[in-house]
């Protein structure tokens, strides 16, 4: 079958129809793309398995309670700058 030129622009012409109507109902526009992959990211967070405070929430993660690891007691006394003269005599060694 041989192939005229009016029925290569009529598929040209088809073509062209076609494309123009997936741009039309697709279209690709970077700041929506751009948006979709922030929305993505941020409804990571509200998996369990991503977010800590989601697994804790649905008590899918035990914790044991706090300890205090420094035990209370008298605590050396710090020195303040600028030290007094007695601080600097004991330090001098007077």
């Amino acid at each position: 079958m041989k192939v005229s030129k009016k029925n290569m622009l009529l598929i040209a012409l088809g073509v062209a129809i076609v494309g123009a109507f997936l741009y039309l109902a697709f279209p690709v526009d970077p700041k929506v793309a751009f948006i979709q992959a922030d929305i993505a990211k941020d409804h990571s967070r509200f998996t369990p398995s991503e977010s800590i405070d989601v697994a804790m929430a649905m008590k899918m993660v035990l914790h044991e309670p706090p300890q205090m690891l420094n035990p209370v007691g008298k605590q050396p006394v710090l020195l303040l700058y600028p030290p007094s003269e007695q601080d600097l005599a004991k330090l001098s060694g007077e």
